[in-house]
């Protein structure tokens, strides 16, 4: 990672608060009791532990920490990228797999139990900037819908450096979520009744002493970034590209159909580049034979690149649509 704060990796994470110690769960309840106080967390258990260096290595594969009591279902993960579109759609999407994985063959719907899903983004939703806000079914009147399953909460880590700015004693969340964002508490006053601090920093000792882990870690997160870097821009990309084009015909045929021309064949090639990339980097193979496919199908492969689906199932389904 470039700024090397591994408080944001994934890994990271996952080893600090998904493990089934005392020191994790004491953190991992920290947090959630100053995330959903109104939720029982005692008797929560990780559903989920496990954490080998294969797991690191399959750069798409979602490190979360996922609990469960009789209540509740409770996801929770560190994304260590700018909120889009696309990303929230992978949330929102992964939280339905998650409701759906409740129920086995001949199960009701009566055992479905209610899934809050918590996502640490270093991100600001600029449209209503505050640290946390959760997300969930209701109407037009703030009323919430009967019986709804699904909560998403997100923790807008960068938003801490305005609060660290307007207050002069940071609570002791909101200091954690300060050593996340900025890997250090240097120059900022915090209360620490419950010594959460002095335990993150303790297990960021180690985790960077293990250097065979942080260069695990170090690879995964540049095919991430790469990732997320490369569908931030596609549609910029395409649409400079269009206008590029579009000039050079406009000066032959007319401006403006040289224009739309050229609009059209640069959105038609950023779309085949991210559909090529977004193959290779997710099944680690050849992803030329996509530019023999249509635009439709190239919509079709931007939906099916989102799920979890083997690469043979893939083609197949996109070479099906052309009969």
């Amino acid at each position: 990672m470039s700024e090397k704060n591994y408080y944001v990796s994934d890994v990271f994470f996952k080893l600090t608060f998904g493990q089934n110690t005392s020191e994790s769960k004491r953190l991992r309840e920290f947090l959630l009791k100053n995330i959903i106080p109104l939720v029982p967390i005692h008797d929560l258990s990780v559903a989920n532990p496990e954490l080998t260096p294969q797991m690191i290595r399959m750069k798409n594969n979602i490190l979360d920490i996922h609990m469960q009591n009789n209540q509740y279902e409770i996801d929770m993960e560190m994304q260590n990228s700018k909120m889009s579109v696309f990303l929230n759609r992978r949330f929102i999407h992964y939280s339905c797999r998650l409701i759906d994985y409740q129920l086995e063959a001949g199960d009701t719907s009566g055992k479905l139990k209610e899934l809050i899903q918590i996502v640490f983004i270093r991100d600001i939703d600029k449209r209503c900037p505050r640290l946390m806000d959760d997300f969930y079914a209701k109407n037009t009147y703030n009323i919430s819908q009967l019986g709804y399953l699904q909560t998403t909460i997100y923790v807008y880590l960068p938003y801490v450096n305005k609060i660290a700015s307007e207050k002069e004693c940071l609570s002791e969340f909101e200091a954690l979520i300060y050593l996340m964002e900025n890997g250090n508490v240097e120059g900022i006053k915090y209360e620490e009744k419950e010594g959460m601090i002095k335990m993150m920093k303790k297990k960021y000792n180690k985790f960077i002493k293990d250097k065979k882990m942080v260069k695990e870690v170090d690879a995964r997160y540049q095919v991430q970034y790469d990732f997320q870097e490369w569908h931030d821009v596609d549609v910029e990309y395409a649409k400079k590209a269009g206008l590029e084009e579009g000039l050079l015909v406009g000066k032959k045929v007319g401006l403006d159909r040289g224009l739309e021309q050229g609009l059209l064949k640069g959105l038609s090639e950023g779309k085949l580049e991210m559909a090529k990339r977004q193959y290779e980097m997710k099944y680690h193979q050849d992803g030329e034979w996509l530019k023999e496919c249509t635009q439709e199908q190239l919509d079709y492969f931007s939906q099916l690149i989102l799920t979890d689906i083997e690469s043979s199932e893939l083609k197949e389904k996109i070479m099906n649509l052309v009969s």
